[in-house]
């Protein structure tokens, strides 16, 4: 079995265009930092004037959920998201 993480949250309609070099930049600093690329995704919608962003990573380690909250709480990008980012790990399911 493999494990999963996904990270969403909110980010404003209003400042989506300007955060996105932003995310690409986080997520670029993941991977260098961590050897793990990831995907950046948002729900095709917006609700309340929001955009659900999401970023997934697969094959993550056990450690890989403290290393990307301390490379977050230096990163500076809270600023760009309304609310918290929430945080779920997902493991793959043996098909018979």
């Amino acid at each position: 079995m493999s494990d999963h993480l996904y990270v969403y949250f909110k980010v404003p309609d209003a400042q989506a265009t300007e955060a996105l070099p932003h995310w690409h930049r986080w997520m670029e600093t993941v991977a260098e930092a961590t050897g793990i690329g990831g995907t950046l995704m948002r729900r095709p919608e917006t609700r309340a004037g929001m955009q659900t962003w999401m970023e997934s990573y697969a094959d993550v380690p056990p450690a890989f959920d403290a290393t990307l909250d301390g490379l977050w709480r230096q990163s500076g990008l809270a600023q760009w998201i309304s609310g918290e980012r929430q945080a779920e790990r997902f493991v793959d399911l043996d098909v018979l």
